[in-house]
């Protein structure tokens, strides 16, 4: 069976169920296939994630409940290549999954919402997609709406009939608010993509490639960022996890 004929998970790491695939292009036919949109949560999959997931209980309902979870960290990739030595699975990074996945959309014409960030920031981004991709954007809502505008926003994606849904607001908040509008509409893909809107603009600039594909993207915003040490200490509970086995 070719890789873009997987219908459900093939691999869990902690319990949790991941979809894996040997290349972007496999993963990008899965979810539009001839033409169609694969409706579901698209959940990005990392250590901190997984950490996170066994203290806060509704992540983890989420991260269990049938979401596209795929392998966006490279700790996660090490840990389903050591569980499964016979696997092809690669690291599908989220800004590139996004940025692969806009394109198609612009290739077939697929309605698209933009959820998250700053206003300044979505507009550019809607601009952009537009320019460079022919991306139809039928409507877009920056992240800074209250818990009291939550309905109304959803009522508004549900409106315009969107097959593709990506939601930059940060994790896990993107996680419990894409669950909440996939159960009210259902008929549409939903993604959350954290920060990408930032990087696709220019406003953030992404690791050089060839730390990209060292899998050291993390040292780099670690440099960049040294505020992030304490995040990536806690890490060194998920390479417990991996060194013992305990996958």
């Amino acid at each position: 069976m070719s890789n873009h004929q997987i219908t459900r998970p093939c691999f869990t790491i902690r319990q949790i169920p991941v979809y894996g695939f040997a290349s972007m292009e496999a993963f990008i036919d899965f979810l539009l296939p001839n033409h169609h949109v694969h409706t579901g949560r698209l959940i990005a999959l990392n250590a901190e994630k997984v950490l996170t997931s066994e203290q806060n209980e509704q992540l983890q309902q989420i991260l269990m409940s049938g979401g596209i979870n795929y392998p966006d960290g490279i700790s996660v990739v090490r840990s389903i290549r050591k569980k499964y030595p016979d696997s092809q699975v690669v690291r599908i990074a989220g800004a590139d999954l996004w940025q692969s996945l806009m394109q198609r959309a612009g290739d077939l014409a697929i309605p698209v919402y933009l959820v998250g960030s700053q206003s300044q920031v979505l507009e550019q981004t809607s601009e952009k997609l537009q320019r460079q991709w022919h991306v139809p954007i039928v409507g877009q809502q920056d992240g800074y709406f209250t818990e009291s505008d939550v309905e109304s926003v959803i009522q508004r994606i549900k409106a315009s009939r969107a097959k593709v849904v990506t939601v930059a607001m940060g994790s896990p908040r993107q996680e419990l608010f894409i669950q909440r509008c996939y159960e009210s509409y259902p008929d549409a893909l939903y993604m959350g993509v954290g920060g990408t809107y930032d990087v696709f603009i220019g406003k953030v600039k992404r690791a050089p490639l060839v730390w990209q594909k060292l899998g050291l993207e993390w040292l780099y915003r670690l440099i960049k960022q040294p505020s992030r040490l304490k995040r990536q200490l806690k890490l060194l509970k998920y390479q417990g996890y991996h060194w013992r086995g305990e996958l």
